[in-house]
């Protein structure tokens, strides 16, 4: 475990920080889909961007002792190359999530560490719609958060909770499409860390990122991403949205890790789902993938793995 943090933001400076990326990509975002009738893939940069800072959502402010040094991974690393802390939350995932999603995500072929599942947990999260309803959860468990945030994370900050609660309901209006079955999601990258304030800010180089996000979108132009499920509709706040992907239940309040927590705050309005099976859908699992992060350390590393 890491036992100190340094050169990263303080820690009430990073919520700005996060809180800006996250507005302008779901804003952005929204501009570009909400009058189409297309879903948002992992091939999109603002997607990418909306991951990351979801993602330093859930680092911030972090005990040290939930922070390792290592992801635990195979992959290998450059001689020149400063390894990244891996902070891992996936035990607090699990408790507020669904046990068939939860067997999914310890399945995977290809996302075989924790920090792997609670990246994969985050893109399957938007997927199904259910972000907003599993952060409604974690706000609950204020037992739980204490375990794993200092006082001053942006998870046990209650006017903060409550932003990031209304916010995330704007998301209601997009359909998601993000591939969750990638190696690459098996180590934490760059840029959620540097928003939660793991990491400095400096480390993240424009250019790089740039030239990163026009690397990766000339390889995966070819890689198809169709889910060959059958489509499903999931009824938001009085909003259909088409989904490729059959949920496991009608609603969060079945079968889970922590069941008697769930069912009382998801009978609201923006919780509601339209179950159309029972099953995830079979097909197969994708080798290699978008990474939620565009300027990430081992772009080049990630790029060769894609093209191959």
């Amino acid at each position: 475990m890491l036992s100190v943090v340094e050169n990263g933001l303080d820690p009430r400076a990073a919520i700005p920080v996060i809180k800006k990326k996250l507005v302008a990509s779901v804003k952005a975002l929204q501009k570009q889909y909400v009058s189409l009738d297309t879903v948002v893939t992992s091939k999109d940069g603002d997607a990418n961007t909306m991951c990351s800072a979801l993602e330093a959502m859930f680092i911030h402010g972090l005990h040290a002792k939930h922070i390792r040094a290592e992801a635990g991974g195979k992959r290998k690393k450059s001689a020149h190359q400063k390894p990244l802390p891996q902070p891992v939350f996936w035990p607090l995932l699990k408790s507020v999530t669904h046990k068939h999603v939860i067997s999914e995500l310890e399945h995977l072929t290809f996302v075989n560490t924790d920090v792997g599942r609670c990246r994969a947990w985050l893109r399957l999260a938007l997927n199904d719609g259910l972000m907003e309803c599993y952060l409604k959860l974690l706000l609950q468990e204020q037992a739980r958060l204490c375990e794993y945030y200092q006082p001053t994370a942006l998870l046990r900050d209650a006017e903060e909770g409550e932003f990031l609660l209304s916010f995330l309901q704007g998301l209601t209006s997009l359909s998601f499409e993000l591939s969750y079955k990638s190696a690459i999601l098996n180590e934490w990258t760059l840029t959620p860390l540097a928003l939660s304030g793991l990491c400095p800010l400096s480390e993240l180089d424009p250019l790089a990122t740039l030239g990163a996000e026009l690397q990766r979108k000339e390889s995966l132009d070819s890689i198809s991403h169709s889910s060959g499920s059958e489509d499903i509709e999931v009824q938001h706040s009085g909003h259909k949205i088409r989904r490729n992907r059959k949920l496991t239940a009608s609603t969060l309040s079945l079968d889970t890790a922590s069941s008697s927590q769930l069912s009382c705050s998801l009978n609201s309005d923006s919780c509601l789902l339209q179950e159309n099976g029972s099953k995830s859908p079979d097909h197969p699992e994708e080798p290699m993938s978008y990474d939620s992060d565009l300027g990430i350390a081992n772009a080049d590393e990630s790029d060769r793995s894609l093209q191959e």
